[in-house]
């Protein structure tokens, strides 16, 4: 932190995705930094059905601030403010905003700061928060001059209104101690304030304590699909990659299955497909290793509509995928005909059902995704829809990528469903790969019906999420640091 005159010096930057974090133990993830030193980052359900609940204008000052230096020296305040986080193992605090540091004033008017409801109190005026007064050190090490425990109703609450003694403060203790007073000079609520916030204009002017509001919304029972991340349900990845004839012949440029020459650095149209694709789903697979199944190719004669790909049942990560499907063509495969997936429906189903029954021994959930990468031309649609109809039953969803310009209202047909004529759960989505691309739109219409399956497949079962799992800092995997220059280009 820098002050005054000097200007805020970048210490490292660090890029997640929340789908990493979600599927990390204890929605906790970390990253190195370039410049030395580890960040974590922890997700945390909103507690409101909007993500802009409003913000806070607030103005602090100290009054009678005990010092904390010596030799005639006065200390530097400043405050920092920590929202409670409840975990398994107990009760944490973090930083949601610090103040500017006054130099050397024991009564310190600090300057006002706008904070965000959500980011600050979740939303919630009435959570924990902690605030602590700080002496700036130039070393780093800040001294702590005194601390309290309050909420933003009690910060609302204690602003000193006109008439009012200017005594009035929150008392700051260290070691049992008063050690001076944090005075609420200005707290007024704008935008979409929580119905809990008191008065029509959002702002509360009065210090009776107040009841909650008998018309604060109450969240649905209903789990949703953060709840079940969160209590530890294993998301499970499994690809099956398309190998008919409907694909052309891999040797000849164009056709889907082609592959460039290294020196181009360019990728066919499956390539593209896994790395895009593969990559959002894979973010909230925690384990990083995926079975990758093969179909519509003849070995020995014989045509092969489940097929391992690679020498593993499971490969490591993306690039394990991406390995996996490179190696199908160093064996000795004839793309053959027809395209057909109830095989490959059936062995995902089961493999579904054995990582539930796995986790639930450890009193979890598992839950699995199917990944197909197809070229098109399905000629069983009927029997495709019914084994999928049946597989609803199990713990699965399957996403259906089509790859290049074919003929895909089969697809299409495969991704309608009515709950009114149809039985089971919808399961599947279908979406053209060629028509994104955006990698935002992509990540939304493969993600788009996956938790709503989800929680829907746990719910009619009555089985609820678990608790929060707890993570161990010093066990928490540390992903690399970020290249300091980052480049993505959209392979749709």
């Amino acid at each position: 932190m820098r002050d005054g005159k000097f200007p805020h010096k970048v210490m490292g930057t660090a890029l997640f995705e929340v789908g990493q974090i979600l599927g990390a133990r204890g929605n906790v993830a970390s990253k190195s930094l370039q410049s030395g030193g580890v960040v974590f980052v922890h997700i945390e359900r909103c507690s409101t059905d909007s993500v802009d609940v409003g913000r806070c204008l607030l103005q602090l000052r100290g009054l009678k601030l005990h010092n904390t230096q010596t030799l005639g020296r006065t200390s530097s305040p400043f405050y920092e403010l920590y929202r409670k986080v409840e975990r398994p193992t107990g009760a944490t605090w973090i930083s949601v905003y610090r103040s500017n540091t006054v130099r050397s004033d024991l009564n310190p008017l600090w300057t006002s700061a706008s904070l965000d409801l959500e980011a600050t109190c979740n939303g919630d005026l009435h959570r924990a928060l902690k605030l602590i007064v700080w002496d700036h050190r130039r070393t780093g090490k800040h001294k702590v001059m005194g601390e309290c425990e309050t909420t933003m109703r009690g910060l609302l609450e204690a602003k000193v209104e006109p008439g009012e003694p200017n005594e009035f403060g929150l008392e700051l203790m260290k070691h049992d101690k008063v050690t001076g007073q944090v005075q609420v000079v200005e707290a007024t609520l704008s935008g979409m304030v929580p119905q809990d916030s008191g008065s029509q204009d959002g702002s509360l002017t009065s210090r009776e304590k107040r009841r909650p509001s008998n018309t604060k919304k109450e969240r649905s029972s209903r789990p949703e699909f953060i709840d079940y991340l969160s209590g530890g349900c294993q998301i499970s990845l499994a690809v099956a990659i398309d190998f008919t004839a409907s694909n052309g012949d891999p040797r000849k440029p164009g056709t889907p299955h082609y592959f460039h020459p290294p020196e181009s650095k360019e990728w066919n149209d499956y390539e593209k497909a896994i790395f895009a694709v593969g990559s959002i789903l894979a973010k909230y697979d925690s384990d990083q290793q995926f079975p990758v199944w093969g179909f519509g190719a003849k070995y020995n004669d014989v045509v092969r509509h489940c097929f391992q790909c690679g020498l593993e049942v499971e490969v490591d990560g993306v690039q394990g995928i991406m390995d996996a499907y490179r190696g199908v063509f160093r064996t000795p495969l004839t793309m053959s005909y027809p395209t057909k997936f109830t095989e490959v429906i059936q062995t995902a189903a089961a493999y579904a059902r054995h990582e539930q029954e796995m986790a639930q021994e450890e009193g979890k959930q598992s839950y699995t995704i199917l990944l197909i990468l197809t070229a098109g031309n399905l000629e069983n649609a009927e029997e495709t829809k019914r084994q999928l109809i049946e597989a609803s039953d199990d713990p699965l969803s399957v996403v259906i990528v089509g790859i290049g310009d074919a003929d895909f209202g089969p697809m299409e047909f495969l991704d309608e469903h009515d709950p009114n004529t149809e039985e089971g759960r919808d399961i599947t989505k279908f979406v053209r790969f060629s028509d994104y691309k955006s990698f935002n739109a992509l990540t939304e219409a493969v993600l788009d019906e996956i938790p709503e399956q989800l929680v829907q497949y746990f719910t009619d079962r009555k089985i609820m999420p678990g608790l929060l799992e707890d993570y161990d800092a010093d066990k928490i995997e540390v992903a690399p640091a970020d290249d300091d220059e980052r480049t993505f280009t959209f392979l749709g």
